[in-house]
């Protein structure tokens, strides 16, 4: 998955996993009501419903339906078993680092056979996995090894689409009996919302209690946090975020992930009226003019110095928050290879994720923290 795209929920309830067909199954309560949008899972008597709405960008009025049935049961009148996963899965190909994280919070990493892209794995107990040969790279969408995938022998291909992925290689798969999986985590708009996307994971590796438990405990620490932060801070510091690659910033709507971060950590976006579903592209010289005005910058792309982002472009040495140090990257917990924690478990942890940035934005309000995911560029 690209460095863009490895960030990323919902679902509604979820209880005990079915049993064999005509068993009584014993109620669990509700978990929170779902935040998420593009992920519905219902309850039925002997299997679970699961729908992902526009499973990739730009797919409105698109669904993709599932049916997760025990492996005792039988598969229910009506239902095709081209459309259904048999739970718990043993074996599953990850193909986000977002994915991989989800699992490795279950303790569910045994059940990964494949991965794409080693060299931006940061989970070291997949990288040694990969070092093995226990799990193995199957490539991406443009390089996919169909026959790798094949003979891994999956129960499910978890993978993403950035574009309609019917032209595709992973689509070319289902004549193969590999069952291929949209997942559509790094689209949904809210840190939480792709949290919540765990409850899928724990479903099909039959780990549901720990995931609802997880996503429990996760949202009512950043809910907690977000709440203070509205009643304590008394200031509202101008962000920046991002930077320019080639000559083009492409800026991140208010309403985005990083968007909802930033307002939750008591930080002013500097593009606080920009709204929408994707990022916008910008001339350098129009962010400039805004940027001018900001008091911290967040994000700098891939940047591991101050001298790098003066390297790129000379502009940005001159803006204020630059000479006076202000700048903040996720770049604390990565491999030598470039796999970054950023992209993996933080789309699990966003309450960590949210005190990185309260104690960057606010430091009045967290003395004394040390940033998980973050570091302050030199």
């Amino acid at each position: 998955m690209t460095r863009s795209l490895l960030l990323t929920v919902t679902a509604a309830l979820i209880l005990t996993s079915c049993r064999h067909a005509g068993q009584h199954q014993a109620a669990r309560p509700a978990p929170d009501t779902a935040i998420a949008g593009r992920l519905t899972i219902e309850r039925e008597k002997y299997y679970f419903k699961v729908t992902v709405s526009q499973p990739w960008q730009n797919s409105s009025g698109i669904e993709q339906v599932w049916y997760l049935v025990p492996r005792d049961s039988i598969i229910p009148a009506g239902i095709s078993e081209d459309h259904t996963i048999r739970i718990p899965v043993r074996k599953m190909i990850c193909m986000s680092t977002t994915h991989i994280a989800m699992m490795r919070a279950l303790g569910a990493d045994s059940l990964i056979a494949g991965i794409s892209g080693s060299s931006l794995i940061y989970d070291s107990i997949v990288r040694e996995g990969l070092r093995k040969g226990t799990i193995r790279d199957v490539g991406y969408e443009g390089s996919l090894n169909k026959e790798l995938v094949v003979s891994l022998e999956p129960d499910l291909m978890m993978a993403y689409g950035v574009a309609d992925p019917s032209t595709g290689n992973t689509s070319r798969l289902s004549g193969t009996g590999v069952k291929v999986f949209y997942n559509a985590d790094y689209l949904e708009e809210h840190p939480l919302s792709r949290c919540e996307w765990i409850r899928l994971f724990g479903l099909l590796t039959g780990r549901e209690e720990k995931a609802d438990s997880i996503f429990r405990s996760v949202s009512g620490a950043y809910r907690e946090l977000a709440a203070r932060v509205r009643e304590d801070a008394t200031s509202r510091p101008k962000v920046l975020l991002g930077a320019p690659w080639e000559d083009v910033w492409y800026v991140s709507p208010s309403d985005s992930y990083i968007g909802r971060l930033i307002e939750d950590a008591g930080g002013h976006y500097i593009y606080s009226d920009m709204t929408g579903p994707n990022s916008v592209p910008y001339s350098v010289e129009s962010v400039f003019r805004r940027a001018a005005e900001a008091d911290l910058w967040i994000n700098p792309g891939a940047a591991e110095s101050l001298s790098e982002i003066a390297a790129g472009d000379p502009r940005l040495a001159s803006l204020p928050l630059f000479r006076e140090g202000k700048v903040w990257n996720n770049r604390r917990r990565v491999t030598e290879t470039g796999g970054n924690d950023y992209w993996e478990s933080a789309v699990v942890r966003p309450d960590m994720l949210l005190r990185d940035l309260v104690s960057i934005i606010h430091p009045e309000l967290m003395p004394g923290y040390d940033q998980f995911y973050y570091r302050m560029l030199e």
